[in-house]
């Protein structure tokens, strides 16, 4: 059983979706796991790392958020909750994602998502 989180992905917003795409999956070997007209999970086949992209609604990239595994949502976020973090949005299924997942705010940092998949 994993009790610390592992960082599992970044999800960040980009200028031109089909272009970083592009980069990602012919410069880096990475692997479009799902793909859509306004967002795409790109995937390291060696380390199962993602990053989550979407569009951006101006010409800069955005970081929204750094996502991490855990056995037990509940429990982390409560856990981290404890430590002094915000709840975002609360442990709840994410069923067109297969996931189980709450967001957190850090104190003057990235907002922080825990996930834990089917």
């Amino acid at each position: 059983m994993t009790t610390t989180p592992i960082f599992d992905h970044m999800a960040m917003t980009v200028p031109n979706l089909d272009e970083q795409i592009e980069r990602l999956t012919g410069e880096f070997g990475m692997v479009a796991q799902m793909r859509s007209e306004f967002f795409a999970v790109i995937v390291d086949p060696g380390s199962g790392f993602k990053f989550e992209l979407s569009k951006s609604d101006d010409d800069d990239v955005h970081l929204r958020h750094l996502g991490f595994r855990v056995d037990d949502v509940d429990a982390s976020h409560a856990s981290l909750v404890a430590a002094g973090m915000e709840t975002a949005q609360g442990p709840q299924r994410q069923d067109f994602a297969a996931m189980y997942s709450s967001y957190l705010k850090q104190p003057g940092g990235v907002e922080v998502q825990l996930v834990k998949y089917d």
